[in-house]
């Protein structure tokens, strides 16, 4: 990726910071360490390990006001809003569908409200759309194609167990459960997209450049998906690469509109294989 980090779309707050490497080197620190934080799932039967997750979050806020980075105090400022909605949603037991709304929803209204102030600015370039480039299209397209087929042929190798959600979807009359899928895959990205390709790749891009900001949101991506599906360390690798080539498609594009397309695109590809192939 010789040319993302001069690309004429990338803006001032996707290149590295030249000033002060200790505080960006801190900064970068912090902002990876919130997104660990963020991709660590909660779970209501072990207080301990909620305990210590929220701790720690805790320890790296105060790192990052102290440090007065603006990337890590921008990133603080959405993931701390994020892990406090999936906390309320664990803990006060939530339908996924709520907790799926109050984290598209809360995070982003926080960014936004408390990073009008001048030291913050911009809070939230990201979330313009941007513009579709000569490669969005086969790119976007080969993406979709070919994350449906190595899924496809991972499930037929694998055979995972579905999940609960996906056991309730093969319940229904084939068009109900692609009606449940498509709303799935239109909401759900709604809040990875502002958090990976928006939050994270911008924020690590500002202090550690654009290839770092891709390469560690997409790993962070994979981590994030180790139980899902497809799941493991296979399943890490695709979505990895996923994230990637995601993450590729935001910084071409100069927002989070493409990505985001996309990401509805192939998840409604993965519900329906998992549909189709998981009986």
């Amino acid at each position: 990726m010789p040319e993302l980090e001069h690309s004429s779309l990338a803006t001032a707050s996707d290149r590295p910071s030249m000033a002060r490497p200790r505080r960006a080197v801190g900064a970068g620190l912090c902002t990876l360490a919130l997104g660990a934080c963020a991709i660590v799932p909660l779970r209501p039967e072990d207080p301990t390990r909620s305990g210590v997750l929220v701790a720690a979050a805790a320890v790296v806020i105060g790192a990052a006001v102290l440090l007065r980075s603006a990337e890590a105090i921008r990133t603080s400022l959405f993931i701390g809003p994020l892990l406090g909605c999936f906390a309320i949603g664990a803990l006060g037991d939530l339908p996924p569908a709520v907790t799926t709304v109050l984290v598209s929803v809360l995070p982003l209204t926080c960014l936004l409200l408390i990073g009008r102030s001048a030291a913050l600015r911009p809070a939230a370039h990201w979330l313009r759309p941007g513009v579709v480039t000569r490669e969005a299209p086969w790119l976007g397209l080969a993406t979709v194609l070919l994350s449906g087929a190595a899924l496809t042929v991972w499930a037929l190798v694998v055979r995972p167990e579905p999940a609960e959600y996906l056991r309730e979807l093969q319940r229904l009359p084939l068009w109900l459960a692609i009606l449940g899928i498509a709303g799935f895959a239109v909401v759900n990205p709604v809040w990875e997209e502002l958090l990976f390709r928006g939050v994270l790749l911008s924020e690590l891009a500002a202090v550690w450049g654009a290839r770092a900001g891709v390469v560690l949101q997409a790993a962070l991506f994979g981590v994030a998906h180790f139980a899902g599906f497809p799941s493991g360390v296979v399943g890490m690798i695709m979505a990895g690469s996923w994230g990637f080539a995601l993450g590729v498609m935001r910084l071409r594009s100069g927002g989070v509109l493409i990505p985001y397309l996309v990401h509805v695109a192939a998840n409604l590809v993965i519900g329906t294989v998992a549909v189709l192939v998981l009986r």
